[in-house]
Order: structure tokens, then C-alpha cells, then sequence
């Protein structure tokens, strides 16, 4: 293993973060891994598993610096403690990548098999096992950084995010071989690399141009619903100050009141948009109840919530829903919990967990799936970082939410590629289950993304904006939203049974 081989694996990192946003050259996704693979070539596992780190570390790095921010700036950490907790998560992100080039080079020395067969399955196992293990972590997966691309992600309704990211494995994996045995002048194998892989991909790109002219056809023929989101831009430093209360208040109301479409069928504000006891009955509850009566419109919007137990009180992250006519028409509590952020892991043996975070450690999950109701359809809440996870969010349509809200405070993240890199996920949600999301975010992406991905419109970063349109909601359902992670669980197999053939055959 020489230099060469290092700047070959580090080179394949910086490509993919160019895939992603800010800098959104997703075309360079579907080559970013070559150079890697190349270096790994004849490699011994170990040595692969070396570089592989190399890979992931320099991948991670350059896509979660903005970690940093969020540790120092809201988290009022030294920087020091910072940069250590940020290298801690990034070589634990850099290990999957690992893990792919040893278990790659292992097969390859004991079966005599081509990596486009093995290598796509492989990469799919590590995403969706990095999506579950220790809580979760799924963030722009391989298959995000086609976002921008519609024909390229509609197959996400059948495979969900992973069936993409197998997709760009592939093409990378097969240009991959095609570029060895052009190498080695080995003319009659070069058609064989590139003809399979290239009649999978050419497939899913029709599929998706197909789709997406499906749904064109449908969406005309669709009944629309207008709705209005509250970009309120309240600063992080400020928004839980008892004296900016009313303040916040009077911001969301005016907004409110100056969103302007013939009907409006839905307000939506951001995740904690109130930042007081909603529940609790006060002047402040009955400004809310009145607001909603006065632009008669249903009101969706972020709140603390608070239920006794005995002596102990649990605490949420929740999404009220009040009617026209000042009724509560229900709640939602998050239920998939930021680490560190909303709750500490391991608090019960590692104690200094919950030091770390502070008070805002001390949320509870909330105890189900439960979509809200409307005249004219159900529907989900993801708050925040519950975006990110596909088979949560799947299950809201599973049991019959006809329309997604996404309401999340994306401040932390400060003016970093961070706030993008969320949008882009949410996107997904939409194709794999074929409904639109409204987005509010409290200083921005919020955006309307339509069943096909497609951000239809959206507000500026830090931006006190109001964003009004109109949603189609339909009946429709995916084999996705059916029947989940089922591509997933066939990587899995495939991998594991590879894996257990090539342990037998070592002798």
C-alpha cells in the first residue's frame, strides 16, 4: 500500500461530498467511487478495510463539519470537546465504509465472483444496518445525492431510498470492470462488465420517466388544497426566553394573517413554534384559539407537552392541531428522539451523558404512530430529524395519512449546508410513498414537495417568509409504503449468504 493508494481512497470521499448539497454535482456520484475501488484492487482485506476508513473519514468529515457549530454554538462546548465528540462520530460513520472494502476484498479471495454482483447488495446491508444500529443514524444516504435527478429516484417507491443507492453502487462498481479489462486488453469481458449493469440502470431511468408522466396525468386530474407556511426565523439564542414569548407570538400571528390564497385549508408553524406549555389554559393558549378562528383555518404547530405520571412528569416534542373553532383536534408526540439533543443514551450507565446535553435532555418518546385529522384527509407529522428515517415515515401512510407535514427547527445548523442536506432527504419520503409534504422550518428550507420529489417552491435560509399553495392529495399507494424495507432485507440476505459461503470455502 502506497501514498498513491491514500489520495486514490481520500480522492473518492471529497468526489461524493461534491454529490451532495451545497455544491449538488450529483452527476459525479455515479463515478466518485472509482477511484476508491481502484485502490483497493488486490488489496488485502486488511489493507482495504485501511483504506476504506480513509474513504469514509475524509466522506464524513467534509459532509458533517457543521456538527461543530451545533456543539459550540448551541451546545456551549469548548471547542475542543467538540472536535473530539465530531472525529468520534465520523470515524464510527467511517467504519461502514470500512467494513464494505474488507468484506469486498475477503469474498473476492475466497469466491471467484464479479463485484457488480456482490458489491450493490453489500453497500445496501451497511446503509440500511447504519439507518437502525444505535438508535440511527441514515443521513444522505448514497441515494440522496440523486434528489435533483426525478428519474433517477422514482424507483424509491418500489426499493425505498436503498433501491438508488444500489443503483449508483452499481454504476460505479461496473465502470469500475469495464475500466480493468479495457486495462488489461481483455476486449471480449469489457462488453460483459458493462452490459448487465447498463440494462438495470437504463430500466430504472424509464421507469422513472414513465412515473413521473403518470403522475403529471394524475395531478391535473387531482383535487388541490391550499395551504400556508410560517417561516417565523426566531433566533435559537433568544426563542426560550420567558420575555420573548409574546414576541414570538406576535410574529407568528402577523405572518398568519398576511398569508393570501383564495383558501387556505391548513396553517402550519414550525416545530416548538410556541415556546411555553400550550396545553396549560392561558392568555397565550387563548391567543392561538383565537388566531385560528379568525382566519378560519385549521392551525398545525410545534409545541412542549407534559403528562404526569405519579411524581414523575414526562416531556415531549409535540404537534397540536386546533380547529376553527377553538377546539383541539389532537397531538402528536415524536416518537424517534434526537441523541444528545432531545435525550441522553446511556444515561443510566454512562451519567456524564446527561451533562453533556443539559436540560434539554429530557424528553420522552412519544408512545405511537398517530396520524391527525381533517375534513378532507389524514394525515402524518415527522418532526424534524423523524424525516430522515423511511420506514417511520412509511408507516403514517401505512395506516392511512393521505398527506405528509414535515415541521422541524433546522437554527441549529446555522448558515451551513446542513439545512439543505435535510431538505434533500424529505424529498425521498415523498416519492417512496407517493403523497406531497408541507414543510415549515423555523428559519428555513421550508418548502411544498409534490408525490415525484419535486420541490415545487421554498423560502430562503433565515428568512422571515410566509409560503402559501396548494397540495394535491390523493388515495394512491406504493409497494414501498406495503410492504417497507423489503429490497433491504433481500441485500441483507444475499450478503449474509455470500458472506457464510465464502467463510466455509476458506479452506
Amino acid at each position: 500500500m502506497i501514498l498513491k493508494d491514500i489520495l486514490l481512497a481520500a480522492s473518492s470521499g471529497i468526489l461524493l461530498v461534491l454529490t451532495f448539497p451545497q455544491f449538488d454535482l450529483e452527476i459525479l456520484s455515479w463515478v466518485a467511487l472509482i477511484p476508491w475501488l481502484w485502490s483497493i484492487k488486490q488489496k488485502s482485506p486488511p489493507q482495504a478495510a485501511f483504506l476504506g476508513f480513509v474513504a469514509g473519514f475524509t466522506f464524513f468529515a467534509g459532509l458533517l463539519y457543521w456538527i461543530y457549530n451545533v456543539l459550540t454554538e448551541y451546545g456551549h462546548l469548548p471547542g475542543w470537546i467538540s472536535i473530539f465528540f465530531l472525529v468520534v462520530l465520523i470515524a464510527y460513520l467511517a467504519l461502514y465504509f470500512s467494513f464494505f472494502a474488507f468484506l469486498l476484498r475477503w469474498v473476492a479471495d475466497k469466491i471467484d465472483l464479479p463485484e457488480t454482483f456482490f458489491a450493490p447488495p453489500l453497500w445496501v446491508s451497511l446503509e440500511y444496518i447504519r439507518g437502525i444500529l444505535l438508535s440511527g443514524f441514515p443521513w444522505e444516504l448514497l441515494g440522496y445525492s440523486q434528489f435533483q435527478t426525478l428519474p433517477m429516484v422514482q424507483i424509491a417507491d418500489i426499493t425505498g431510498v436503498y433501491g438508488v443507492s444500489f443503483i449508483i453502487l452499481l454504476t460505479n462498481v461496473a465502470l469500475y470492470r469495464f475500466a480493468l479489462t479495457l486495462t488489461d486488453r481483455d476486449w471480449k469481458s469489457a462488453g460483459k462488465e458493462i452490459l448487465v449493469p447498463g440494462m438495470i440502470i437504463a430500466l430504472c431511468g424509464s421507469y422513472g420517466l414513465w412515473k413521473l408522466s403518470d403522475l403529471d396525468q394524475k395531478a391535473k386530474a387531482g383535487r388541490l388544497y391550499g395551504v400556508a407556511l410560517i417561516q417565523g426565523n426566531i433566533r435559537q439564542d433568544v426563542k426560550w426566553e420567558p420575555h420573548f414569548q409574546e414576541e414570538t407570538l406576535k410574529i407568528y400571528s402577523s405572518l398568519t394573517l398576511q398569508a393570501k390564497v383564495p383558501r387556505i385549508d391548513l396553517v402550519i408553524w414550525p416545530e416548538t413554534a410556541t415556546p411555553f406549555f400550550f396545553q396549560n389554559p392561558s392568555p397565550l393558549q387563548s391567543r392561538i384559539l383565537e388566531l385560528a378562528h379568525q382566519v378560519q383555518a385549521p392551525l398545525l404547530f410545534g409545541a412542549p407537552a407534559f403528562e404526569r405520571q405519579g411524581s414523575r412528569i414526562n416531556y415531549f416534542n409535540s404537534a397540536f392541531l386546533i380547529s376553527p373553532e377553538k377546539k383541539i383536534l389532537g397531538r402528536y408526540d415524536k416518537i424517534h428522539l434526537v441523541p444528545f439533543g432531545e435525550y441522553a443514551p446511556f444515561s443510566g450507565i454512562l451519567g456524564f451523558t446527561r451533562d453533556i446535553i443539559g436540560a434539554i435532555g429530557d424528553f420522552t418518546s412519544g408512545p405511537e404512530i398517530r396520524n391527525l385529522s381533517l375534513p378532507w384527509g389524514n394525515f402524518g407529522v415527522l418532526i424534524c430529524y423523524e424525516a430522515i428515517f423511511p420506514d417511520l415515515t412509511r408507516q403514517f401512510v401505512d395506516q392511512g395519512a393521505r398527506f405528509l407535514v414535515n415541521i422541524t427547527n433546522d437554527a441549529w445548523f446555522g448558515k451551513t449546508s446542513a439545512p439543505y442536506q435535510h431538505l434533500s432527504m424529505v424529498t425521498l419520503r415523498a416519492v417512496e410513498n407517493r403523497v406531497p409534504i408541507a414543510r415549515a422550518a423555523n428559519t428555513g428550507i421550508s418548502a411544498l414537495i409534490d408525490s415525484s420529489g419535486r420541490v415545487v417552491r421554498s423560502t430562503g435560509l433565515f428568512t422571515r417568509e410566509v409560503l402559501c399553495g396548494k397540495i394535491d392529495v390523493n388515495k394512491s399507494s406504493t409497494f414501498y409504503t406495503q410492504w417497507g424495507d423489503l429490497f433491504s432485507y433481500c441485500c441483507l440476505g444475499i450478503t449474509f449468504l455470500l458472506c457464510l459461503f465464502a467463510y466455509f470455502k476458506r479452506g
